[in-house]
């Protein structure tokens, strides 16, 4: 009988410990669980840090993916929400389409007019605007520790450029790579189209409600002109003083130049513009001897189109020019 109870103890102690393994082992199992999920989460939440040079060569730094973006510049916004971004705020235009998704966010100002104070209260970590209407928020910015970045895009090599740039910002590099592939793609195809051997003449001009120039150089209606194998007149015209991109309007130059094509870009309101043509240009009786008027060759373009840089609509703009310049080939479509 002693036997037996001191067998049957032997057996009670062996069990105790085997239940006090087995508990300690779940617990060590719990305890590398739960240390395996915070190290999963840590990962999750360390962002990788941004980094890039802007249009005026100023090192922008930025945390991570930006959440709260202001787009000071109209093309940019375009772009971002083309990606399938988003802003937090914006300018307000005149004659440039917002995107829809972008239509209900707060206006800060207009391009060249934006309101600093509530520009800041938006707490934005990223602001993007244009060198040559934003560079003297820089200051601003700074104070307030606020990432800002100067951006231009003019051409599509900037298309291309700056659109990598906003995949990478966003997070939707495979998706800023196939539209652009898409829209270098729609670009050839009008490329392959165009006649061989002709040249046709324009001059692009700027109307403002106060005032007409001549566009000369690095614009996107005159690149889209470039691509299109159209000669542009206002190369050759010497620059404004204030703008090497302009030349000062001479109806006496144009009229020595005869171009086939005049196209007119209107900048702020649409109907202030109008009234700029009609009173500066066609109430000028040498206006009706241009050849371009003769035949019917005037066109006042989209603003979106050629004053705002389309982006991954450049084909489209292509389309829209190459219609008006090689009607035989284009028109019909």
């Amino acid at each position: 009988m002693g036997k037996l109870l001191q067998k049957n103890r032997i057996i009670g102690i062996a069990a105790a410990m085997l239940a006090v393994i087995l508990m300690a082992a779940c617990q060590q199992d719990e305890d590398t669980s739960a240390t395996e999920e915070a190290t999963e989460e840590s990962q999750d939440n360390t962002t990788e840090e941004i980094a890039f040079t802007d249009s005026m060569d100023r090192e922008v730094v930025l945390d991570g993916q930006p959440e709260r973006i202001v787009v000071l510049a109209p093309e940019f916004l375009k772009l971002i929400y083309d990606l399938d971004g988003e802003a937090v705020g914006r300018m307000s235009t005149s004659g440039i389409p917002i995107p829809e998704k972008a239509e209900d966010l707060p206006e800060l100002g207009t391009v060249n007019q934006i309101n600093t104070e509530e520009l800041v209260a938006l707490s934005p970590d990223l602001v993007i605007g244009a060198p040559n209407f934003h560079a003297d928020l820089e200051g601003i910015m700074e104070n307030s520790d606020i990432p800002f970045a100067l951006l231009d895009m003019r051409s599509f090599d900037d298309v291309k450029e700056m659109a990598t740039l906003m995949g990478e910002i966003l997070g939707k590099e495979e998706l800023a790579a196939e539209k652009l592939q898409e829209t270098e793609d729609e670009m050839q195809a009008i490329e392959d189209k165009l006649p061989s051997g002709e040249e046709p003449s324009i001059i692009v001009l700027n109307i403002t409600p106060r005032s007409v120039s001549v566009q000369r150089s690095n614009t996107t209606a005159l690149e889209i002109g470039d691509l299109l194998h159209v000669n542009n007149i206002g190369k050759d015209m010497e620059a404004s003083p204030d703008s090497q991109t302009s030349a000062p309007y001479s109806l006496e130059t144009i009229a020595e130049q005869q171009p086939d094509y005049i196209l007119m870009t209107i900048h702020g309101s649409e109907e202030a513009g109008k009234e700029t043509i009609t009173d500066e240009l066609e109430g000028n009786p040498a206006w009706s001897s241009l050849k371009a008027v003769q035949e019917g060759n005037v066109h006042i373009v989209p603003s979106e189109k050629y004053l705002s840089n389309p982006g991954f609509d450049y084909a489209d703009t292509m389309q829209d020019m190459a219609e008006m310049v090689y009607p035989e080939v284009f028109g019909n479509e």
